[in-house]
């Protein structure tokens, strides 16, 4: 068995075109931790987390390098400040917060190899067609162990 037996087939992606509402709007809709983000050939860039939207309104000190800030019991802000950060940041490209760091893996990548990555990344694992670069599926917690345990398919 390979990766093609546990991936999701045509998931849902967003267009290199696409701004950090559009993410969001994915995201929360679809209860999903990240979205691919593609260009217009379809070739797998990166994703867009729920875990970067959170970092985007956040207050800058949690993020700065040798700052020893690890919790913010001094930040006072309110519901209405996250939301006026958010604001100031939804119309921000993808392309900006792109992370690309996921493990990826191809359609013929071995069953363990594939559950191995999936459990790297903790979160959906994007497959790519090793010639093309193009995102043929996404591997998730729920497609893999549907697939393990004979429930359906991805």
């Amino acid at each position: 068995m390979t990766a093609r037996q546990l991936m999701k087939e045509r998931p849902m992606v967003l267009p290199h075109t696409a701004r950090l509402r559009d993410a969001a709007r994915l995201i929360l809709e679809h209860r999903f931790r990240n979205v691919p983000v593609v260009d217009e050939s379809g070739r797998y860039l990166g994703v867009v987390s729920a875990n970067r939207l959170l970092q985007m309104v956040l207050p800058k000190a949690a993020f700065m390098e040798r700052s020893g800030i690890d919790s913010l019991p001094f930040v006072k802000d309110t519901l209405a400040d996250f939301r006026e950060r958010w604001r100031e940041v939804a119309s921000t490209p993808v392309l900006e917060c792109l992370d690309t760091d996921l493990e990826t893996v191809t359609p013929e990548t071995s069953i363990a190899e594939t559950l191995l990555s999936l459990y790297h990344n903790r979160t959906s694992l994007p497959v790519v067609d090793a010639t093309t670069m193009r995102l043929v599926g996404i591997v998730s917690h729920w497609s893999a162990g549907a697939a393990m345990v004979g429930e359906g398919s991805p």
